[in-house]
């Protein structure tokens, strides 16, 4: 037990960050989680030891979404957009980051936790996950990212949907349309993620950023995003990892993948 309200723990080339305030149900609007997040990612950015940062929450609760009291309480829309723009890094910094992310969800992502969540690049739900975009349940406009991830995970339809009803998504509903991407066992998220994640961490740094990047960037022109593939294909071939691929392919042999 801890009074932290954000723990790091680093696992070799793995980072797990875990929202450690679950009293109040691991809240992004509890005191010191958001700023904790936003700590603990640059650490994991700076850390070129560091691939890959696993994300879970305690207490069974990935994260129960924004503080509603506190933000009730403001009633100035500026102050309320000075408060949203200063979480803007966490997002913003996973979204665009070269480095992978993982989400580990247990219990229920909510509202600014569900952004929090789809933002990660992959996402683990568990068994017994809820997902929800609450903040149309309390007459709010979606924040934490999710008119970006949303749509990006399951597409404009099912986004538009979920971000006007605020209906819940259950663990298996979200599997089926690609809002979570592995199951897991109740109480197993973390488990599977790290097993994820080891084996991300031993990738072509690279070529991972590429695809993440692409999959970011992607251009809406079919011949442009064809030929921005070739270039960006060609630059990882001229590496010194595909290199060590092939020759480790050919060797019979595992690859030790550097980024060069």
């Amino acid at each position: 037990m801890t009074d932290q309200v954000v723990l790091m723990e680093n696992r070799d080339k793995v980072a797990v960050v875990t929202l450690n305030a679950y009293a109040m149900r691991n809240s992004l609007g509890a005191p010191g989680v958001r700023e904790g997040l936003i700590d603990a990612i640059e650490r994991f950015e700076a850390d070129p030891a560091l691939r890959v940062l696993v994300l879970t929450g305690g207490g069974g609760v990935f994260s129960a979404g924004g503080n509603l009291d506190a933000l009730r309480r403001i009633r100035d829309e500026q102050k309320i957009l000075r408060r949203l723009e200063g979480g803007a890094p966490l997002m913003e910094r996973m979204l665009t980051s070269d480095k992978l992310y993982i989400a580990a969800v247990e219990g229920p992502a909510f509202g600014a936790g569900l952004g929090l969540a789809a933002s990660c690049d992959l996402m683990v739900a568990a068994d017994g996950a809820r997902f929800c975009a609450a903040q149309i349940r309390v007459g709010a406009a979606p924040d934490g990212a999710l008119w970006w991830s949303l749509p990006f995970r399951v597409g404009a339809g099912r986004a538009r949907r979920i971000l006007l009803t605020g209906e819940e998504v259950s663990r298996d509903d979200a599997l089926h349309m690609g809002l979570a991407d592995i199951g897991a066992a109740q109480g197993e998220a973390l488990t599977v993620a790290l097993g994820l994640a080891e084996r991300l961490a031993a990738g072509p740094p690279l070529a991972q950023a590429s695809v993440k990047r692409m999959a970011r960037e992607r251009p809406d022109d079919m011949l442009e995003c064809l030929r921005v593939e070739r270039e960006i294909a060609a630059r990882t071939f001229a590496s010194d990892d595909f290199l060590e691929g092939a020759s480790a392919f050919l060797e019979k042999r595992a690859p030790r993948f550097t980024g060069d």
